[in-house]
């Protein structure tokens, strides 16, 4: 085999390899690109219903604070008339 023919066998091998190689390199990307999707949606999905919890627990805190036992409890300190001065 003469060192031209030797030469075209390596192109060719390489070449096919080249190009297996960048189909899988595609594929990997698109598998992904639609794993980091699903991945951003159930984030925006847990961001909303952290709000909707945050909300939820503010008016509870509310509630409570309003309620008679809460402020019977933890009344409001009078000021003295030093503080006044």
């Amino acid at each position: 085999m003469n060192p031209l023919m030797q030469s075209q066998v390596f192109f060719f091998i390489s070449s096919i390899g080249f190009v297996t190689l960048w189909i899988l390199a595609a594929i990997f990307l698109f598998y992904l690109i639609r794993a980091t999707n699903t991945f951003s949606k159930i984030l925006n999905k847990v961001e909303k219903d952290i709000d909707e919890i945050g909300d939820t627990t503010k008016e509870m805190v509310e509630d409570m604070k309003d309620s008679a036992i809460f402020n019977f409890l933890f009344r409001k300190k009078r000021r003295s008339r030093k503080d006044f001065k």
